[in-house]
């Protein structure tokens, strides 16, 4: 019997297998889809999932059609009288997890500081939530009054969203993405990051058809940068045709994609049909290559925004 990471893990890969066979990419999305109602959000709670959520969500969002960025635990909706419809499934997120650990010589020995202690060291990882979220069009009330504050709290959720003004959107992208330290040479016609020279290269703005096209190719190519040997230390070789090259695009795509959900613009890098079919291979190599994806992508945008990792529960 596979655990739930296992069948978490193969069910978020099939389905994002199932979107590409159809030509659908989840996270080529235009920022006023949900600009009136909101990021993804809990809406018990109103907490807002950061880390990789928002691309999982997505997804799930993608996979069946909703129109509302709004979501809640079983459980909490019961508090409500609120319930899921019969044969909706709930979507497993992902949790933040610090491991520590006793740090060893190379020999075996544990290292020692200079009272006798042991010299811990941790790293972070991630596991699924035991508490699936459902969609909130999912949920129904199981009285007419339950079902009543269930839409009427839908409605002030999405009416009490203020989104910035595009102008301030643009500015904040300019800043953010203007901040990273690997430098950018704008010119040509094509974009792209050059491991090699740490360097990035950017058609003229003046090629781009809006500026959040613009802004969310730069995120992607700056997603590309922290995988560099100095910073994150990703597999980044092989060409085209490579599943290790696909890899790192779909890392690229995510990444760009967190980056643009937190700074409310568009993510419309533009991929061509190859590049659907060669993700499709990177999924198909194991059930968890998404999830490992996910958590590549979420490190990147952390570095890139200079965030830390929250716990999105």
């Amino acid at each position: 019997m596979k655990n739930s990471r296992q069948s978490n893990d193969a069910l978020l890969t099939q389905n994002l297998i199932d979107l590409l066979h159809m030509n659908i990419n989840p996270w080529h999305r235009d920022w006023t889809t949900f600009s009136g109602k909101g990021p993804h959000r809990n809406i018990a709670t109103d907490h807002e999932y950061s880390g990789s959520n928002p691309a999982i969500l997505e997804l799930w969002t993608a996979l069946r059609g909703y129109s509302h960025p709004l979501w809640i635990g079983a459980g909490q909706g019961k508090k409500h009288k609120w319930i899921p419809r019969k044969g909706s499934k709930g979507c497993a997120i992902m949790l933040p997890v610090q491991i520590s650990y006793r740090k060893r010589d190379q020999e075996g020995n544990e290292l020692k500081d200079s009272e006798g202690g042991p010299i811990m060291g941790s790293f972070a990882t991630f596991k699924y939530s035991r508490r699936t979220l459902f969609n909130v069009q999912d949920m129904h009330g199981v009285t007419e009054e339950a079902e009543a504050k269930l839409q009427e709290k839908i409605r002030q959720e999405c009416e009490s969203f203020t989104p910035l003004e595009p102008t301030a959107r643009l500015e904040r992208a300019e800043r953010v993405l203007g901040a990273w330290s690997v430098p950018t040479t704008w010119s040509g016609n094509k974009a792209f990051y050059s491991p090699s020279d740490d360097r990035i290269t950017m058609p003229g703005q003046d090629q781009f058809l809006t500026s959040e096209g613009m802004y969310s190719t730069w995120a992607h190519e700056q997603i590309h940068s922290t995988g560099h040997k100095s910073r994150l230390n990703r597999e980044m070789g092989g060409g085209f045709n490579s599943v290790t090259y696909a890899r790192e695009e779909l890392v690229a795509e995510l990444g760009a994609f967190l980056v643009c959900n937190r700074l409310q613009i568009s993510s419309d890098v533009l991929n061509h049909a190859a590049y659907l079919k060669n993700w499709i291979e990177v999924l198909k190599e194991s059930p968890d290559a998404l999830r490992k994806c996910l958590v590549a992508a979420s490190k990147a945008a952390n570095l890139l925004c200079n965030v830390e990792e929250e716990n999105p529960m």
